[in-house]
C-alpha cells in the first residue's frame, strides 16, 4: 500500500528533486517526465503541485530567497546603527555568497540560468528594501548624510552581489570596502 504525505512534505519533495536534476543535467535538460519520474509518482501529481517547471523554479528561489531575508534580518537586540550596519553589511555578503553557492551545477557546463536569474532579482530586491531602511535609520538618526537613500541601497546591494558573483575578495574584504564607502565621504556630506 502507498503511503500519502502530506501537502507540504510532498511539495518540499518535488522541489527538492527538481533542484537535484535542475544541478545535474540542468534546467533545459530537465523535463517534468524526469522529476516525477525522481520522486516516484504519477505525473499528475506534479501538476497538483506545480502548473509547470517553471512554477517549480519559482518555488526554489521563493526557498532561497526565504532563507536569504532570514539572513539579512537584523537581530531585535542591537540598537547602535553602527553595529547593525555592520551586522547588515556582514550578512549581506555572506548571504550573496550562500546563494552562490546554491546556485552551482554539479559541472560548469550545468545551465541554471532561469534559476539563477530569478534567484538573484530577488535577493538584491530584498537587499535592497532592507538596507534603505537602515540608511533611512542612520539618516535620521544623523549617522548619514547622504540623498536618496534608496539609489545608495540599491547601488550598494547590488555592488555586494556582483563582487560575490565576482569571486575575487572575500567576505570580509568586501565586507570592509561597503563599511569603508559608508563612512567615507557621504558620512560627512551635509544635505542640501
Amino acid at each position: 500500500m502507498r503511503q500519502t504525505k502530506a501537502s507540504d512534505e510532498r511539495r518540499q519533495e518535488f522541489m527538492d528533486a527538481a533542484e537535484k536534476l535542475f544541478k545535474k543535467n540542468g534546467i533545459v535538460d530537465t523535463t517534468v517526465n524526469n522529476i516525477v519520474k525522481e520522486v516516484d509518482v504519477a505525473k499528475g501529481l506534479f501538476y497538483y503541485y506545480f502548473r509547470s517547471k517553471d512554477d517549480v523554479i519559482d518555488a526554489i528561489s521563493e526557498r532561497y530567497n526565504e532563507a536569504f531575508s532570514r539572513s539579512i534580518s537584523q537581530p531585535e537586540k542591537s540598537t547602535d546603527w553602527d553595529e547593525k550596519l555592520k551586522y547588515f553589511v556582514n550578512s549581506c555578503v555572506r548571504s550573496f555568497e550562500q546563494m552562490k553557492e546554491n546556485l552551482k551545477g554539479e559541472n560548469e557546463n550545468v545551465d541554471l540560468s532561469a534559476l539563477t536569474f530569478k534567484a538573484l532579482k530577488q535577493a538584491r530586491e530584498e537587499a535592497g528594501r532592507s538596507f534603505e531602511k537602515l540608511l533611512e535609520e542612520g539618516k535620521k538618526a544623523g549617522k548619514i548624510h547622504i540623498d536618496h537613500v534608496d539609489y545608495y541601497a540599491d547601488l550598494i546591494t547590488g555592488g555586494i552581489a556582483y563582487l560575490v558573483a565576482r569571486g575575487r575578495e572575500d567576505a570580509d574584504v568586501i565586507s570592509q570596502m561597503i563599511r569603508d564607502l559608508l563612512e567615507g565621504p557621504g558620512k560627512d556630506r551635509k544635505d542640501e
